[in-house]
């Protein structure tokens, strides 16, 4: 991992919007701002400010870069179109407006800004990469939207590339209203990944504020493996409701779905790898939904990220042998803020940081809202005797909830946290578009906890939520230590002790003797270290 890096205590309070805002208010750092090495920073006196700054970065004025007139967008247009394999097209600095969907098709390209963050690109505009070995590099898009729903930039070919770049707000010009059928909002993605070997990294997406997953996996429904990585990203201020699509009462529950960072894969395409690497990013204030990180495939990694005041989850949604691991989660006290949500079977959750999670959302219904530090949910099928979920059984479909089966959660420290373990009853509905009940659910089976550690020394939060209507089924517990309230369980399990553990600090991590996690392998990733080589100095002007 990199060293800490020293960075900027901003001066400044967090972002507001109007609701129906169409242009960001802009950010301006002061050149003189404080700076202040974050190893001497509380995790729990942290702000966003100080995460995303980026106060070491060549700061781009966008405000001086001039729009390009008529001529120049189409030439660049027919540059793109027409480009010869193996051709570098070096982009001059302006704002280059409504260039539509571009197709490019000649492998081995690169698409760059003559400087960094100086290329603007505004209106609608979608870059579909159908070639092989192409790289976007440098680019900004701002001040518009994807001229078609999945995204600005569609990662079609082979070992393709998007570095550097920044999405900015890019939520305006195309049609958002919802539609006469059922009430639901348009779902338009920022980035899109669909051949193989792809990578997105070192960008920043900041200001996402209608519906539709930020960076969606487009897995294809096969046994071949995707394997792309997403690394060195940030995402911040991922926003719903800005729009009031949630004031639409019958259309409450799917217009409040679909606001995922990153999606990996879908309920079709779940039962196959990916083997996507989701790791080093930087996710800050990004409330979208439940699903932070939404997974729905198998055998990827999310490993390292640190997740900042998100009101939000890790979600093994779909797919089997995912590993979750080295991961600092900070909640910083927000409502909503949770861990790591688990369904399927397989996974490994190892070695992962939470501190200052505040999940109940003031409104708990047994446990199914709860958005705990590791949350084993409930299911629908009875994996304790092999069913599976299948797409040709009705009430059994795909995009149902697969029971958590042959889990292993080792080695995470949760400090502080409002729930920690938390075994969950989940409520389950027929499907997203109809509220009747399934009345059959099932719980957790085979689920292996060691060496865990949950430290509260607030009297008032839990160690342990469960649900004694519906236990976990040959659960295992071995040097497990909670402590903090204990509720739902007949006494506590073998394997589990609730006396106060041991510790040293290690910067501002706890490292237990009796276990948890080793926090030589944790990092608090800032904008310094990751995300674009530039920063922009203010919202770009129209």
């Amino acid at each position: 991992m990199k060293k800490h890096t020293p960075i900027a205590l901003a001066l400044l309070a967090a972002l507001s919007f109007n609701a129906h805002a169409t242009s960001p208010t802009p950010v301006q750092l002061p050149e003189t701002a404080v700076v202040q090495p974050i190893a001497e920073v509380s995790l729990q006196s942290l702000t966003a400010e100080q995460l995303v700054a980026g106060q070491s970065r060549e700061l781009v004025d966008a405000s001086k870069v001039e729009v390009a007139d008529n001529a120049a967008v189409e030439a660049l247009k027919q540059q793109l179109e027409n480009a010869k394999p193996g051709e570098v097209v070096s982009i001059a600095p302006g704002r280059y407006a409504n260039l539509g969907v571009i197709e490019l098709t000649a492998d081995g390209i690169t698409v760059k800004a003559e400087q960094p963050g100086t290329v603007l690109l505004t209106g609608l505009v979608q870059l579909v990469v159908k070639g092989d070995d192409i790289t976007l590099d440098s680019l900004v898009f701002t001040e518009g939207g994807p001229a078609e729903r999945f995204g600005g930039v569609r990662l079609e070919g082979m070992r393709n590339t998007l570095q550097n770049s920044t999405f900015y707000y890019f939520n305006d010009d195309y049609e958002y209203q919802p539609d006469e059928r059922r009430s639901e909002y348009p779902r338009y993605l920022w980035v899109s990944l669909w051949g193989k070997d792809g990578k997105v990294i070192n960008n920043r997406f900041e200001g996402k504020h209608k519906r539709g997953t930020l960076i969606g996996i487009q897995k294809n429904i096969d046994d071949q493996a995707d394997n792309h990585l997403i690394e060195g990203n940030i995402f911040y201020s991922q926003k719903k409701n800005r729009y009031n699509e949630l004031a639409i009462e019958k259309a409450v529950r799917y217009n409040g779905n679909s606001w995922e960072a990153i999606r990996i894969g879908d309920s079709k395409s779940s039962q196959w790898p990916s083997r996507t690497q989701f790791v080093n990013n930087l996710l800050v204030d990004s409330d979208g939904e439940r699903e932070l990180i939404s997974v729905k495939s198998g055998e990827n990694l999310i490993a390292g990220n640190t997740i900042f005041e998100s009101a939000s989850m890790i979600s093994l949604r779909h797919g089997k042998a995912n590993v979750v691991e080295n991961n600092v989660i900070i909640g910083n006290n927000k409502q909503d803020t949770g861990g790591i949500r688990i369904y399927d079977e397989d996974h490994v959750v190892r070695n992962n940081y939470l501190v200052g999670l505040r999940g109940s959302g003031g409104q708990i219904a047994g446990n199914a809202d709860v958005r705990g530090g590791v949350v084993i949910n409930t299911g629908i099928i009875n994996v304790k005797n092999n069913e599976q979920l299948d797409q040709e059984v009705k009430g059994k479909e795909l995009n149902k909830q697969w029971t958590p089966k042959n889990v292993t959660v080792e080695n995470n420290t949760m400090v502080d946290v409002e729930f920690g373990m938390v075994h969950g009853n989940q409520g389950h509905r027929v499907s997203l578009f109809d509220n009747s009940q399934v009345e059959t659910i099932f719980t957790g089976d085979h689920i292996r906890f060691s060496s865990n550690v949950v430290f509260n020394l607030d009297e008032t939060l839990q160690a342990l939520r469960a649900d004694p209507a519906t236990p976990l089924t040959n659960p295992t517990y071995s040097d497990e230590v909670y402590y903090g309230q204990v509720h739902g369980v007949d006494g506590v399990p073998a394997g589990v002790t609730q006396q106060k553990p041991t510790y040293t600090k290690v910067g501002d991590f706890y490292q237990f003797a009796e276990g948890g996690a080793d926090v030589s392998k944790l990092h608090v990733l800032t904008a310094d270290e990751i995300g674009p080589s530039y920063r922009l100095q203010e919202a770009p002007k129209r």
